[in-house]
């Protein structure tokens, strides 16, 4: 991700969010959120700290890729620091599904948790 527009839409998926989600939480248009995650343009100062909020990620690492409350490392290295393939492979896919059925996977997880902590 090594683009302004690439951080904000890995921020917005990785938050489970559609681009009407993120206009009805900010006030931007899905026609300029669009042109952001696509670099027609650089967001405004505004736009910086509503986004900031919605993703739940620092104007810092929107714009430079890099946490500055983490000693400069990106919020993506964070995440494949503890995360196998497989396990980036069932976030992926867990983030293409409707909340309802995302409710039902983590229920049945929860459940097969239980069962196998009482098998051992």
């Amino acid at each position: 991700m090594n683009t302004i527009g690439k951080r904000i839409r890995f921020a917005r998926k990785s938050n489970n969010l559609s681009l009407t989600d993120v206009n009805a939480l900010t006030g931007l248009s899905t026609g300029n959120l669009s042109e952001l995650e696509n670099d027609k343009f650089s967001p405004s100062a505004n736009a910086l700290i509503a986004l900031k909020k919605v993703l739940n990620v620092s104007i810092d690492w929107i714009l430079t890729g890099n946490d500055s409350n983490n000693n400069s490392t990106t919020i993506c290295e964070q995440q494949s620091l503890y995360l196998s393939d497989k396990e980036k492979e069932l976030i992926e896919l867990y983030r293409t599904i409707p909340k309802e059925n995302q409710r039902d996977l983590l229920g049945y997880l929860n459940v097969i948790s239980v069962v196998e902590k009482k098998n051992t």
